[in-house]
C-alpha cells in the first residue's frame, strides 16, 4: 500500500467539496468490489474535515507517515487538508463522512481514532438513500455531528496506527513487508535482497518511526494477527501466517504487545458488547 513517493504525496490535489449548505455533512460509500483491493485514489485531499469508517470487513487508511487499521464502527478522522488515500480488503465497505469546518462543535485539528456508533452508522447511511425535507435532514445531521464528536469509550485492543519511514531508500522494504507480514526471512535477509545495509536499515527507522526495523516488523505481523484470530482464524494458522515457526513463539510476541495471549485477547474482545455491537 505504501506505494507513492514523497514528490506524489506533495502534489496531492485537493477535491472540492462535495456539501452543499444548507447541509451539513455528506458520506460517500465505496465497497471493495468497488476497488478490488487497489487504492481507492493517489493521495488527495479535502476541503472539509472527513471521517473515514469501516462498516464492513478492514478498510486501511494511509497517510504520509502512517496508516490506519480500521475494523467495523472503528473511523478516523482526518483534519481537512490533510493528504491521504485508502484501501479496502475484498468484502469490505468503508464509509466517508466530510463535515464542513463551520459545522463542527470542536475543529478537527489532528488525525485522531474515534468508534462510531452502531445507531450512528446507520443514520449516515439512511441519510444517503432516503429523501426528506430539507430542515428534517438538517436537524439529524447537526445531532449526528453532536454524536459522533461527543468523547466515546477507546477502541477495542489490536487497532491502531502502524507508522511508516519516509526515507526512499527502504520504501521497497517497507512494501515488501506490508504486502507480506509472514515471509519467514530474517530481517538481514530482507536487508540483503533489497540491497540495504543494516545500519542504514537501523538510522532510518529509528529517526522516522521512533523503533528498530524488528519491533516495526512485529508490530505489523501482530496488528494483521489481532484481526485473524478475532475473525476466527486458529491461532497455529495465525501464528503461520504472521511468520512464527511457533505457537508459542508467537503467543509470547502477541502477549508482549497486547498484555493478554490470543486467547484471552479473543474471549475479551468476544465479551466486550463494542464488539457485539459493530463487529459484522
Amino acid at each position: 500500500m505504501n506505494s507513492y513517493r514523497p514528490e506524489e504525496w506533495g502534489a496531492s490535489p485537493e477535491q472540492p467539496s462535495t456539501i452543499r449548505p444548507p447541509y451539513l455533512m455528506g458520506t460517500g460509500v465505496v465497497t471493495g468490489e468497488d476497488t478490488d483491493t487497489r487504492p481507492l485514489a493517489p493521495p488527495h485531499s479535502h476541503p472539509d474535515a472527513m471521517l473515514a469508517w469501516c462498516y464492513r470487513g478492514t478498510v486501511w487508511v494511509q497517510l504520509q507517515e502512517s496508516m490506519w487499521r480500521l475494523a467495523p464502527g472503528q473511523g478516523v478522522w482526518i483534519p481537512a487538508h490533510t493528504p491521504h488515500t485508502a484501501r479496502h480488503e475484498r468484502d469490505s465497505t468503508g464509509c466517508y463522512t466530510y463535515i464542513g469546518d463551520s459545522s463542527l462543535i470542536t475543529p478537527i485539528e489532528d488525525v485522531t481514532q474515534v468508534l462510531v456508533p452502531r445507531a450512528v452508522q446507520e443514520m449516515l447511511l439512511h441519510l444517503g438513500i432516503n429523501d426528506m425535507p430539507t430542515d428534517l435532514r438538517v436537524r439529524i445531521q447537526s445531532v449526528l455531528i453532536e454524536m459522533l464528536q461527543h468523547p466515546s469509550a477507546e477502541a477495542a485492543d489490536g487497532w491502531g496506527e502502524v507508522p511508516l519511514p519516509a526515507d526512499e531508500r527502504v520504501r521497497p522494504l517497507v512494501q515488501a513487508v506490508l504486502a507480506d507480514p509472514g515471509d519467514h526471512r530474517s530481517a538481514n535477509e530482507l536487508f540483503l535482497a533489497h540491497g540495504l545495509h543494516e545500519r542504514t536499515v537501523l538510522r532510518v527507522f529509528q529517526r522516522d518511526v521512533g523503533m528498530t526495523f524488528t519491533r516495526w516488523r512485529t508490530g505489523v505481523r501482530m496488528t494483521l494477527a489481532a484481526r485473524l484470530i478475532v475473525d476466527g482464524t486458529p491461532i497455529g494458522a495465525a501464528a503461520h501466517r504472521c511468520g512464527y515457526a511457533t505457537t508459542s513463539a508467537f503467543s509470547a510476541a502477541f502477549k508482549e504487545r497486547f498484555g493478554l495471549t490470543p486467547r484471552q485477547h479473543v474471549a475479551r474482545v468476544q465479551a466486550d458488547s463494542a464488539h457485539q455491537l459493530y463487529w459484522r
